[in-house]
């Protein structure tokens, strides 16, 4: 970005970084490349993000639905229309995980901890948001695993905040579902999706949405949940 450039858009910059205060709890890609299209659904940094960032934050192309922090899209995608270039939006994300912001109005006691991510897991992290955030119509890549359910599942985030192999989601702020879906009905299955209040997994915090029953459609419930069953069950028969 030419100086130029800079001195006069720098006062609408300025407000699109203040606007990530509590934002970036993690979020990358191993991948340089600053096309969405071409960064795989495997990709490390979509991975780390969806395991350290999407329980707080909103991202398209991550599928991510977290709500505590700012949505990432909607503040990178003022930073693009202001001239932001992914260079200055990856180092954005860097100096915000490792120097976060006071809390912001807002976003009462939500907090991002201090170098939450580090060495290559940041570098990784800062290359895949500042490839993806705000990018317009962006979409989450084609999901791994078998059947439309597969797709409903990474659409929805569900990887943000749980392991389950056969869709290479990494999240840790709820149950392996490898784990514990071998041994739940489908009826309780579908009991912790619509209501996941109803029965809270010891040592994991009551975090889960609460409006997956209206958000998610009946038909898109069934294939979440089949896709559920038979690759959980699958993975912990392997």
């Amino acid at each position: 970005m030419k100086k130029n450039k800079l001195s006069t858009k720098l006062p609408v910059l300025l407000a699109s970084v203040a606007i990530l205060g509590a934002v970036i709890a993690g979020c990358g890609s191993s991948s340089s490349n600053s096309d969405p299209e071409e960064l795989g659904f495997q990709d490390r940094g979509r991975q780390l993000f969806n395991a350290n960032c999407g329980t707080c934050h909103v991202l398209a192309h991550a599928a991510s639905t977290g709500v505590q922090g700012p949505n990432l899209d909607d503040a990178f995608a003022a930073a693009r229309l202001a001239g932001m270039d992914d260079d200055t939006i990856q180092g954005v994300v860097r100096a915000q995980v490792i120097r976060p912001q006071e809390v912001q109005p807002g976003y009462p006691g939500i907090a991002m901890p201090a170098n939450i991510l580090e060495g290559n897991d940041l570098e990784d992290v800062a290359a895949y948001v500042a490839a993806v955030a705000g990018v317009p119509g962006i979409q989450p890549p084609e999901a791994p695993g078998e059947g439309p359910g597969a797709q409903v599942y990474a659409n929805n985030g569900c990887g943000s905040c749980h392991v389950l192999a056969a869709a290479q989601s990494a999240g840790n702020l709820g149950p392996n579902l490898d784990e514990v879906i071998p041994d739940m009905t489908e009826a309780e299955i579908r009991q912790s999706i619509v209501n996941p209040g109803a029965v809270i997994a010891p040592g994991y915090p009551n975090a889960m949405p609460s409006d997956y029953g209206t958000k998610i459609s009946p038909e898109e419930l069934n294939q979440l949940i089949d896709f559920l069953v038979t690759s959980a069950a699958a993975d912990g028969q392997s």
